[in-house]
């Protein structure tokens, strides 16, 4: 790319030093700007959008996602199920190697599911997150080096689904016996990008994985670069420092749209943004409390103001592209109601004449919420309007997650963006209890309900979609009348780049595709 020295010079200066690292001038390359860098590239472990988008790169799965929310081959070309629906038997892609040079087979693909699922595995980690996603598999085996038969313990509908989902990513086993637990930081997949180099806090640098199964990328390199202030991410790329910027401040898409040399990637976003009450804290045990705290939330201007437009107000947590959803009324706002209820359950000032509860809240933009911390600030005036003082505990993104899946929150804001099209995929992670396990917790409200445990069971269980359909709506109604959080938003997803930039694929989870894309020489 002839623009390429000089950008160079301009990175520099925004970036900081090292960028005698970056890609040589005249190469095909793509400078992603983001507001966060990675926490880790292990797909067994991360739940953050800026590791999961780089691990995309990297990592393949048996399966994936199509377009149209339908399971297309991957690594796996096609696969079997028994008729009782507990033998899955699947059929690998032949000639397929991971970056390091070994051979994708049915043993790497064991290692790969049995290292995450087995406690005792020697390559096992605590801080492993889905350990919920295998707790149906009894068994994985290599029938031989290119066919795996994973048995699970009863029929399951959301399987090929969740085995869509990067945690279900495969990984070089020489990998990771060569680097333990350094793996997070040093990753190897079969994907279309293999990893060059991780500067921490500031890039990470893949290279093109000229032996794709899919065909190798056009991009010589594609660098994810962290810039932290929405306004420099707009600055470099009007500059061209960067070719794409994530998480621009939405009032600054105007002048996007007005730019000659600047365009975006828009899609409804599989997602929502919510407030999360941790129903193990006084006084959010009570559903009186609970229930006040969702009258006192005034979602329009927060969509308004915050979003500026590019949202819906959310009345669930299933997004309104999702199958299964059922039409609940937003909760309307009633200062009114509130207080009542708040004095109905003894509330006086603090936690019941204790200390304030505290609502953690990141500083970093998520796909699902543009400005946390203003939103933070916004629910804490509404709340004290209805007699409820909060304090805002505002931390960096790898503290929030790390801090809100300890319990260490009376409320938190956060959000999720779908993995696949599955309704399980939103309502068995964010409100079973499976997942409300300090350490590990998706769960953040730590709701318990064997009601809701049960119906969300009978939902896997059943391969009939339209019974899927019934337990999915009775379990929304459960959650409207519980209140463990309060559903904000479900927001748009939307991406800038110089119109120079061709083929860049956004997806409804937020996971840019950039294996198809082209870069004009300006």
């Amino acid at each position: 790319m002839a623009r390429y020295g000089v950008v160079v010079a301009l990175a520099c200066s925004l970036f900081g030093g090292g960028c005698e690292r970056l890609p040589p001038a005249g190469e095909q390359a793509l400078l992603v700007g983001r507001p966060s860098d990675a926490i880790a590239l292990d797909p067994a472990r991360i739940n953050d959008s800026e590791s999961v988008e780089v691990c995309e790169q990297i990592f393949e799965t048996l399966v994936r996602t199509g377009p149209r929310g339908d399971i297309e081959p991957a690594l796996a070309t096609s696969w079997d199920v028994s008729p009782d629906g507990t033998a899955w038997t699947f059929h690998l892609r032949p000639g397929v190697r991971f970056h390091d040079g070994t051979e994708l087979d049915a043993a790497a693909v064991v290692f790969s599911f049995e290292r995450q699922r087995d406690p005792s595995h020697p390559y096992h980690a605590p801080d492993f997150a889905y350990e919920p996603l295998w707790r149906n598999v009894v068994g994985i085996a290599a029938l031989d080096r290119r066919t795996v038969r994973i048995t699970i313990e009863r029929a399951y509908a959301p399987f090929l689904a969740d085995l869509s989902t990067f945690a279900a990513a495969i990984v070089s086993p020489a990998a990771v016996r060569r680097f333990g637990d350094e793996f997070r930081f040093h990753p190897v997949g079969t994907g279309p990008f293999r990893f060059v180099e991780w500067s921490r806090g500031e890039r990470i640098t893949l290279a093109a994985n000229e032996r794709w199964w899919g065909g190798a990328p056009t991009l010589r390199h594609l660098v994810f670069v962290t810039v932290s202030d929405p306004r420099q991410r707009l600055v470099a790329l009007e500059g061209g420092a960067i070719d794409v910027a994530e998480s621009l401040a939405p009032q600054d898409l105007q002048f996007i749209a007005l730019h000659p040399e600047l365009a975006t990637e828009q899609v409804a976003g599989n997602n929502v943004g919510y407030l999360a009450m941790n129903v193990t804290h006084p006084p959010f045990d009570d559903v009186r409390v609970r229930l006040a705290v969702a009258l006192a939330i005034q979602k329009a201007p927060i969509v308004k103001l915050v979003y500026q437009g590019l949202a819906v107000p959310a009345s669930g947590p299933l997004a309104p592209s999702t199958w299964g959803r059922i039409a609940l009324p937003v909760e309307r706002y009633d200062p009114e109601r509130a207080r009542a209820l708040l004095v109905e359950a003894g509330f006086r000032g603090g936690v019941r004449g204790r200390t304030r509860p505290k609502l953690y809240v990141t500083s970093t933009p998520r796909p699902y919420m543009p400005a946390p911390e203003r939103v933070g600030r916004m629910i804490q005036q509404d709340l004290h309007d209805v007699g409820m003082d909060v304090d805002l505990v505002v931390q960096k993104l790898d503290d929030h997650l790390r801090a809100t899946s300890n319990g260490e929150h009376d409320l938190c804001l956060l959000g999720w963006s779908g993995d696949n099209s599955d309704p399980d995929n939103f309502l068995y992670n964010l409100f079973h209890s499976d997942n409300a396990e300090r350490g590990t917790a998706r769960n953040l409200s730590f709701f318990r309900d064997g009601q809701l445990d049960g119906i969300l069971q009978w939902a896997q269980e059943s391969l009939a979609r339209d019974r899927r359909e019934q337990y999915y709506g009775e379990a929304q109604r459960i959650l409207a009348d519980k209140v463990p959080w309060v559903p904000i938003a479900h927001a748009e997803i939307v991406v800038a780049r110089r119109r120079s930039v061709r083929g860049l694929s956004l997806e409804p989870s937020s996971v840019l595709r950039f294996d198809r894309v082209t870069v004009e020489a300006r």
